[in-house]
């Protein structure tokens, strides 16, 4: 599984910090537990939680190392579909999402959560793009998160054609390839100019690769993004 895995790989490479990333596991596994996940066809719809495992130990073979930076992205779906579940189990009367997270995983972790989180100001797709290109220029660790989330969402795209979903997945192919576009740019240009513990060029390297495919498939369907 998954989580056995990230596990073996924070004491690997993190062992001072595998505590932090495995309580953040635990969690996004308690609170996503309800959440399922659309596969292909009729194949089983799987745990919601396999995403952000997958979006943390990608970060780490990207070279990640900042454990505050693996939490958030364990957690980076948590204010928008776990917030009330979060607050009503672990928060303290009077506290916001934020910092309730930030109180169990520190400061760092929560700003990146809440980097990376669309706020109440992203209600279509224009809005969403803003928020993602406004993000991606940013210069932040939280621009890893969102590239590994992209390559997780936008990623999966090809690969569930031709399953009954055709329409919706040509909806989120004109939703995420100018995101992916815009933040293998911002990578590919931090890569150049910033040095710093972050592998910016392999991430940079997985999202290009990622819109070239993204763009040959929207060749394919006539769609002009």
């Amino acid at each position: 599984m998954l989580v056995f895995e990230l596990g073996r790989e924070a004491a690997r490479l993190m062992p001072e910090s595998s505590e932090l990333i495995t309580s953040a596991a635990a969690m996004a596994s308690f609170l996503h537990r309800r959440q399922t996940r659309f596969v292909r066809g009729r194949l089983p719809w799987v745990p919601y939680v396999e995403h952000p495992l997958r979006v943390a130990l990608r970060l780490m073979r990207w070279g990640v190392r900042d454990p505050e930076v693996v939490a958030a992205a364990l957690l980076h779906d948590v204010v928008e579909d776990c917030s009330g579940e979060l607050l009503s189990v672990f928060g303290c009367q009077g506290e916001t999402t934020l910092c309730c997270l930030a109180r169990l995983y520190g400061d760092g972790t929560a700003e990146y959560v809440h980097q990376v989180t669309n706020p109440d100001a992203v209600v279509d797709l224009e809005s969403y793009q803003i928020h993602v290109t406004a993000l991606a220029w940013s210069r932040t660790p939280a621009v890893l998160i969102k590239a590994s989330d992209l390559k997780d969402n936008a990623g999966s795209i090809p690969y569930q054609l031709g399953y009954g979903e055709d329409e919706r997945m040509l909806r989120l192919l004109r939703k995420y390839l100018p995101c992916v576009r815009e933040i293998a740019g911002a990578l590919s240009a931090m890569g150049l100019e910033t040095a710093s513990e972050f592998s910016w060029s392999a991430a940079a390297a997985d999202l290009c690769r990622l819109t070239t495919e993204l763009e040959e498939l929207a060749g394919e369907h006539n769609i002009v993004v």
